[in-house]
This record gives C-alpha cells, sequence and structure tokens, in this order.
C-alpha cells in the first residue's frame, strides 16, 4: 500500500500539474468536459503517452481535474488520484504506469 501511494505521488510530480491539485481553476482549459458522466469520459480517456507533447498531456490531466471537481466535489485529491490511476490501468497506459512505477523506487538504492 505504502509503494501505491508512493506511486501516486510520484505520478503528480511528473504530471507537471501538482500545483493544480486543488483551487487552481484559473488553470484549466474552457472546454473542459466538466459534464460528461463517468462512463462517457472513460470512454473518451486517451493515454499521456499517444498525446503530441508536454502541453497536450498538461491540458489534458486540467480537463480531469476539471471534470472530476465538477461531476464529483465530494472526491479528495486522494480519490482524484486514484481514480486517475484507475484510468491509466484500465486504458492499459503501459508507458506512463512504467514511470510511475520506476519513480517509485527510492531513488538512491535502498
Amino acid at each position: 500500500m505504502r509503494t501505491f501511494a508512493i506511486a501516486l505521488a510520484a505520478f503528480t510530480m511528473l504530471s507537471g500539474a501538482a500545483h493544480a491539485a486543488d483551487g487552481d481553476d484559473a488553470a484549466s482549459p474552457p472546454d473542459a468536459p466538466a459534464l460528461l458522466d463517468d462512463a462517457t469520459f472513460d470512454a473518451n480517456f486517451q493515454c499521456p503517452e499517444t498525446l503530441a507533447d508536454q502541453d497536450a498531456r498538461e491540458d489534458e490531466f486540467h480537463r480531469y481535474l476539471a471534470w472530476a471537481r465538477a461531476a464529483h466535489p465530494d472526491w479528495s485529491f486522494r480519490k482524484r488520484l486514484d481514480v486517475r490511476y484507475g484510468l491509466l490501468r484500465r486504458h492499459a497506459c503501459a508507458r506512463t504506469l512504467a514511470n510511475i512505477a520506476s519513480s517509485a523506487r527510492p531513488p538512491f538504492g535502498s
């Protein structure tokens, strides 16, 4: 469980959007899919590694946060990360999951 928590924290840092986790709604794109139901959002989810560049990946992450805040205002930051991780697994985002797993390892090999 501890490894999972570390992996989620690492994912947040790797995404480059940890500052947008709470209270940074201004950074969200105006076309955020806030009104989509869970199944529709899941069906439209794209793996970060399939997006063109870092800006596109950050925009997609901001859209996810905007959707999660609007569709599920009761979700905590941890819940949003757990759901995001579930989307990555369900859509077999192998490269992103490998990046998360490698970041969960201690940097100095203990």
